[in-house]
């Protein structure tokens, strides 16, 4: 009655969990209609599974009588069966009916068999249908079942890129060990030094024998709910980040413990759902390692992202702290233009770096530590590096183009005899014509800087896809998103500058008086491009080097 098989959509499918469903397709081909035997013999009793007794019992009506039923692990059974079927008879088990079933189970359980147990006997009118252990006790051994549940063919692969990102794999069950052992070899687990620990030796293990064990054991079998609680305890104090997975109401502490529990949807119960803080949609162990992948390329994304969003804000600290309080110029970029740069021209391409696609290596690096901080050490090295570089070429820039003159003293660098445009017939410094002059020199300059930087920026993007791959190893074009929005940004900023005596209907004002930029030339153009595109080819250049260097040591 816990399972059942249902003719659905043109198919038989199985209802209930693997064990039970298993057992049905077993009784439907032994009596072709389970439901016309269930409601011939009605239940009367139910001792649901428990994972410490590891069996479940029911009382029927049967040959006129109430008949317990049992079915579970046989190693709890074997001190509570006083009798076997033998040639049709019942008579009273002994050492070689034992060794038999000893026997038996062993042989199926090396073939990865779950070894289920079935029992039964008679019930007196005068038992007690409420006391468990009496009920339980008794019984008549009818035989064992090997039910097959094999791992998904995609499993030993998803375990086998575990091993390769670094996460260790360790199997947990309530089978018995030779079970586990001959699942675990199948699927890939089980290595030349690896250890296996039964729930029996684990409770004779204090804690520090255990935190010793648990970096070499990959199995545990016949583990109660509270020794999984223990192991995920024992793995966490010793420092390890542990996902757990769970389907039954016993798994939920063990779950909640976890730093990620992990139910199952399908045969999950809704108490382990509750505690978990994943489900499972479709029970597969390889969507786990799906969600591993995914979250490293969404975090390696992030910390992509964090780096060319923090490298652009450092450089323009760095700009205005160095121009004005180191060189005493005016201000190369205005807070409008600042604002620009942050908004319009950062955003597109800063939000293209958060759907870059994966660089197909994630899984082959090992997991990073808790204390990692974003961004890390290596990060902020090419924050720093490069925008240094962004600094030093907006600068540059900035001064060649006149940018600092206005800062200077009237006329200061020149002579009547070179420059007798700027001198009155007295010998003085014309101070209006200069300061005309010096002025439209700081226009240029100040526009020179605002395009510049917004291309270093640009070029930083590209950048910022790998902290260690090459653009080309990865495809210039490749994350067309981030093309899409490099084009766009250059378009926009071409047309701000190229535009700046167009009037904004709004404000009323023109372009230029609001965002303080002057029309460019194209040879302007092409020193811009040149001077921000170093970013780049400078950046390529450590790459190199940096990967030059890891491959020598």
């Amino acid at each position: 009655q816990n399972s059942n098989i249902r003719h659905i959509d043109n198919e038989w499918k199985g209802i209930g969990n693997p064990t039970d469903i298993a057992s049905a397709v077993f009784g439907w081909k032994m009596l072709e209609s389970v439901d016309t035997f269930r409601r011939k013999h009605p239940r009367f009793k139910e001792f649901t599974f428990d994972r410490n007794r590891k069996r479940m019992t029911t009382i029927h009506e049967y040959e006129g009588g109430r008949w317990v039923f049992s079915k579970g692990a046989i190693g709890p059974y074997l001190s509570r069966i006083t009798h076997v079927v033998e040639n049709g008879r019942v008579v009273p088990i002994g050492d070689t009916h034992r060794d038999r079933i000893g026997e038996v189970n062993l042989e199926m359980a090396t073939q990865a068999l779950r070894v289920i147990a079935l029992t039964a006997r008679p019930l007196s009118g005068e038992e007690d249908m409420e006391d468990i252990d009496s009920v339980e006790s008794g019984l008549i051994f009818l035989g064992l079942i090997g039910i097959m549940d094999p791992p998904r063919p995609e499993v030993a692969g998803a375990i086998s890129m575990c091993d390769a990102a670094g996460v260790r794999v360790m199997m947990i069950t309530g089978d018995q060990q030779m079970t586990a052992m001959a699942i675990g070899d199948e699927i890939g687990i089980i290595k030349d030094d690896s250890e296996f620990v039964t729930g029996r030796q684990l409770q004779d293990l204090t804690d520090d024998e255990l935190d010793l064990k648990l970096e070499k054991v990959v199995m545990f079998s016949r583990v109660t709910p509270d020794q999984k609680l223990r192991i995920v305890t024992r793995l966490q104090s010793i420092g390890h980040v542990v996902a757990m997975t769970g389907d039954g109401d016993n798994d939920a502490p063990a779950l909640s413990r976890a730093n990620i529990g992990i139910a199952m949807g399908l045969a999950g119960t809704d108490v382990a759902r509750d505690a978990a803080d994943m489900v499972l949609k479709d029970d597969n162990f390889s969507s786990i390692v799906d969600s591993i992948e995914e979250g490293r390329k969404i975090y390696l994304n992030i910390r992509n992202f964090v780096r060319y969003q923090i490298s652009t804000n450092v450089a323009a600290l760095l700009l205005i702290i160095i121009a004005t309080f180191v060189l005493g110029w005016k201000l190369p970029m205005t807070a409008t233009q600042l604002l620009v740069i942050n908004i319009l021209m950062d955003g597109p391409p800063a939000l293209a770096l958060g759907i870059e696609k994966r660089h197909g290596d994630v899984m082959n690096e090992p997991p990073r530590a808790l204390t990692e901080p974003l961004p890390n050490v290596m990060d902020k090295r090419v924050i720093g590096f490069l925008g240094c570089v962004m600094v030093l070429g907006t600068l540059a820039i900035f001064s060649l183009a006149g940018g600092g003159l206005v800062s200077g003293e009237d006329c200061a660098g020149i002579d009547a005899v070179s420059s007798p445009e700027f001198f009155l017939d007295t010998g003085q410094c014309d101070v209006e014509t200069w300061d005309n002059y010096a002025q439209s020199k700081f226009e240029y300059a100040r526009t020179l800087a605002f395009a510049s930087f917004i291309m270093f920026q640009l070029f930083n993007v590209v950048n910022s896809r790998s902290i260690d791959k090459s653009a080309f190893e990865l495809g210039i074009f490749q994350n067309i998103f981030i093309s899409a929005s490099f084009a766009i940004s250059l378009i926009l900023l071409v047309s701000i500058v190229h535009n700046s005596y167009a009037v904004i209907p709004i404000l009323g004002i023109s372009v230029g008086s609001f965002l303080s930029t002057i029309p460019l030339q194209l040879s302007d153009w092409a020193m811009v491009f040149l001077v921000a595109s170093s970013v780049f080819w400078i950046e390529e250049f450590r790459k190199f080097m940096f990967k030059f260097r890891r491959a020598n040591n």
